[in-house]
């Protein structure tokens, strides 16, 4: 029989995606690791402003490039029994603490940030994290 105090389970609320991990690797993982990430979050409103062409094609590699990111998963945010919560959430990682603050520290970080107007409308929320 599993012990089920022995696994770390954590849920996406929505589709139902769910990750498992038991508690030991994760303790490993988060040792011999120090993963970041900087999380850009595109709040869902109604008559909400989002060009999905340009944000794939032109400022997600203005964000790489400047960044230097490891890699970058794009979640796109799709209605189920309702409207999805998010338009889109960039979830950037960073193979450290310091190289994530030496990718928000550039000042070709103005030129990003001067790009969110030609696709969207919504104010982006900010998150960083650290990957376990």
């Amino acid at each position: 029989m599993m012990n089920r105090r022995g696994f770390v389970v954590s849920g996406v609320s929505g589709l139902g995606a769910m990750a498992v991990q038991s508690t030991g690797v994760a303790r490993a993982a988060q040792a011999t690791s120090q993963t970041m990430s900087l999380n850009v979050l595109y709040p869902q409103h109604s008559g909400a402003r989002f060009d999905l062409a340009y944000y794939r094609a032109t400022h997600i590699p203005l964000a790489m490039k400047v960044m230097q990111a490891d890699k970058v998963m794009l979640i796109e945010g799709v209605a189920t029994d309702a409207a999805a919560p998010f338009a889109m959430i960039a979830h950037f990682q960073f193979a450290s603490p310091e190289a994530l603050k030496a990718a928000i520290s550039k000042p070709e970080m103005a030129e990003v940030r001067a790009d969110i107007p030609k696709f969207t409308d919504i104010k982006p929320t900010i998150m960083v994290g650290r990957n376990s």
